[in-house]
């Protein structure tokens, strides 16, 4: 299946729901993980603005030394995902110089990566709302563990990268710290504006970096494009040193000041948990998100180490040009025409079921096996689907959960989500047998991946069926007068 254009961050992964409250946007992907599901793009919707608030925003905090946070954190957030780009979309390429020679070797990676993050993210989540940590430190550990994950990548062997993942997976939490922060250091009034600027910078950086990263790994050698990373990790710690000078005191200054406050607003995961099937309208749109991220990671192949290579002839390094080539698209639809097609498709609700039913027709033309159609049609196609299948649910997600739990319920998404991309791996592992068995055509230059023919086709039939799962669970039933509410709600406790 083609990339998808997701939200691409560094941790999805659980804060408990007092960090959660403190942020204002919804993560779906993480720092690489989503090297799990390719063309990573930032999306920002307004309607997360007013979530996430401290209970100090009337009152931002305003650190005495450096720069204001609402000019710092983007740049360390562009610095941080420039980084990071550069490397993602050769990863598989260093996968492979490091001896991964089976599509199970490539799988397991992708599963150690997605379960250290749940533990990495309750971990980090539970010392810093016991005020072990301050957030400036876990910035620290995140831009330190991944200067260290990344030099594993450009030097180690296989049990190396299997450490790099694990040590990624657990710190990387830039996106996560960065939003509390700006949170906490701006006002009702101009939040929206700033949180703009900070996934602008993000998305600016995956428009750059992947064809920086390729022209490094082709012209000057294969390890610069990680080396430079792991170099902007380290200046990015100086950097925040410089920048977030002061602010940890005003920060331990209002949690003592609001410690009461803050212990009203903590609980449990199982609580957490509960809340997001508080209504059969959120356990509606909550499963439709669960199944559009499975699809959507289950389905990708830019994970798979060859697919471009053996589909379309290209040479590795010109992924990071196809790269660069989808952000653009997908800030090009952000900016432009997610307002316009969202109102000509009727609604959120329409909207998915549509742009599920897009990128499954997308998939399908992909068997052309033409270079020209997927740049010209099908890679504006497949940006358009998923990024109106992204917002939508977030936008319903908002309208739908209750105002008094809706930080509980973006909570408990964030561990279902994770748990959801721990088992993909084994799924699609599962998967690849089917189709190399099946296949007696075989053109995969990796073992135990299957032909691009067959993945296309397999890929396209699992967006047909969720996109009728999908409308199942967001289209509204005909009117009935017998009673259309009952009939809905007992269709969702069938599931």
């Amino acid at each position: 299946m083609a990339p998808r254009q997701e939200l691409h961050s560094d941790g999805k992964s659980y804060f408990s729901s007092a960090t959660a409250s403190k942020r204002t946007i919804s993560r779906i992907e993480s720092d690489e993980s989503n090297c799990d599901t390719g063309s990573e793009t930032f999306t920002y919707d307004d309607s997360y603005a007013n979530y996430g608030r401290s209970s100090n925003a009337k009152h931002p905090l305003n650190p005495t030394q450096g720069l204001p946070p609402t000019v710092s954190l983007p740049i360390l957030v562009f610095i941080d995902m420039f980084a990071v780009s550069l490397v993602v979309p050769l990863l598989f390429q260093y996968y492979k110089n490091a001896g991964v020679t089976s599509a199970n070797q490539r799988e397991l990676l992708s599963s150690v990566f997605s379960s250290s993050q749940i533990v990495g993210g309750v971990v980090l989540g539970a010392m810093t709302d016991a005020q072990v940590l301050s957030r400036r430190t876990v910035l620290f550990v995140s831009f330190g563990g991944s200067a260290l994950a990344y030099a594993l990548v450009a030097f180690g062997g296989f049990q190396s990268l299997v450490v790099s993942r694990i040590l990624v997976g657990l710190v990387k939490q830039t996106m996560t710290v960065t939003t509390s922060i700006l949170a906490q250091c701006t006002t009702d009034e101009d939040r929206t504006k700033y949180m703009g600027r900070l996934q602008s910078s993000a998305t600016a950086s995956w428009i750059v970096g992947p064809s920086a990263g390729a022209v490094l790994f082709k012209y000057v050698d294969y390890r610069a494009p990680a080396l430079l990373a792991c170099a902007l990790f380290l200046f990015n710690i100086a950097l925040a040193a410089i920048f977030l000078r002061g602010f940890e005191e005003e920060v331990l200054e209002r949690q003592r000041e609001s410690s009461s406050d803050t212990k009203k607003t903590k609980g449990n995961f199982w609580a957490n948990l509960k809340s997001c099937f508080s209504s059969p309208s959120l356990a509606s749109v909550i499963a439709a998100t669960l199944i559009f991220n499975w699809f959507n990671r289950a389905t990708s192949y830019s994970t798979m180490g060859s697919y471009y290579e053996d589909m379309y002839g290209m040479e590795p390094h010109q992924r990071g040009y196809i790269q660069s080539y989808q952000q653009v698209l997908g800030f090009i639809i952000q900016s432009t025409l997610i307002g316009p097609l969202l109102s000509a498709m009727g609604g959120e609700r329409r909207a998915v079921c549509l742009a599920a039913s897009l990128l499954a027709a997308a998939t399908f033309w992909e068997m052309q096996r033409s270079i020209s159609l997927f740049l010209v049609a099908l890679s504006p196609a497949i940006s358009v689907s998923t990024t109106m299948m992204n917002v939508s649910l977030r936008s319903l997600l908002t309208r739908v959960a209750p105002e008094e739990s809706i930080f509980s319920v973006f909570a408990a998404l964030d561990v279902l989500q994770n748990a959801c991309a721990v088992t993909v791996p084994f799924y699609r592992t599962f998967l690849f047998r089917i189709l190399d068995g099946s296949s007696s055509d075989h053109h995969a230059s990796m073992e135990g991946d299957p032909d691009p023919i067959s993945w296309v086709v397999s890929s396209g039939l699992h967006w047909v069926i969720a996109t009728l799962v999908m409308a199942y669970l967001l289209l509204p039933d005909k009117p009935n007068p017998m009673g259309s509410t009952n009939a809905k709600q007992q269709r969702l406790k069938r599931l």
